[in-house]
């Protein structure tokens, strides 16, 4: 109840009247079922942005120092937020995220695992490739361009989902999930030179 409240007086206001969003890709937002969303990350608003734009609720996975305020763990909760431990193979986080998946969710992911405020893309790490083939789940690539400067134009490009089974080759194991990794982010990759067509 607190996210669809939250969603409606801050996510809606906030990115449709002060940043003009403009979608590019819109009717991907009605995927079916649990799927992975992906997008590069340039601000904190980014979750807020990509939630504001989907009518289904998105589970999103945070870095860990994020929940260690007792303030902020309460609304990140409530946000339908849950911790990750970057570079320690978090078996408690994968889980969750299998879960989210496994109840037919949409699970919010940032694959760079940092801010690049510049919107150029770092290497993904190789966590959303694994959750994504484990989980059998198809992944929906996003790519947000402009800075949440009031009264400039925010973009949004949704591309198609995608199956990363089909882009693995006869690749097993950690080779599958690396060849994954690079496929997805050459596909942000495109959304990006979309953007600054579009």
């Amino acid at each position: 109840m607190f996210y669809r409240i939250l969603r409606f007086i801050v996510g809606k206001p906030i990115f449709y009247l002060l940043f003009w969003p403009k979608i590019i890709g819109k009717e991907q937002l009605n995927i079916k079922g649990g799927a992975v969303i992906i997008s590069n990350h340039i601000s904190n608003w980014d979750p807020v942005f990509i939630a504001a734009a989907f009518k289904r609720v998105v589970f999103w996975m945070g870095k860990s120092e994020l929940f260690k305020n007792r303030a902020a763990r309460v609304i990140l909760k409530a946000l339908k937020s849950f911790p990750v431990k970057r570079g320690e193979g978090d078996l408690a986080a994968v889980r969750n995220a299998f879960r989210v998946l496994r109840g037919g969710n949409l699970l919010g992911i940032f694959p760079e695992g940092t801010r690049i405020k510049t919107g150029e893309l770092a290497h993904f790490e190789p966590g959303v490739s694994l959750i994504a083939i484990k989980a059998n789940a198809p992944v929906l690539p996003m790519y947000i361009c402009g800075g949440y400067k009031p009264f400039r134009r925010m973009k949004l490009v949704i591309g198609e989902p995608l199956y990363l089974k089909n882009h693995t080759g006869n690749r097993t194991g950690a080779a599958s999930v690396e060849a994954a990794t690079r496929y997805l982010e050459r596909k942000i990759a495109e959304l990006k030179n979309t953007a600054a067509d579009g």
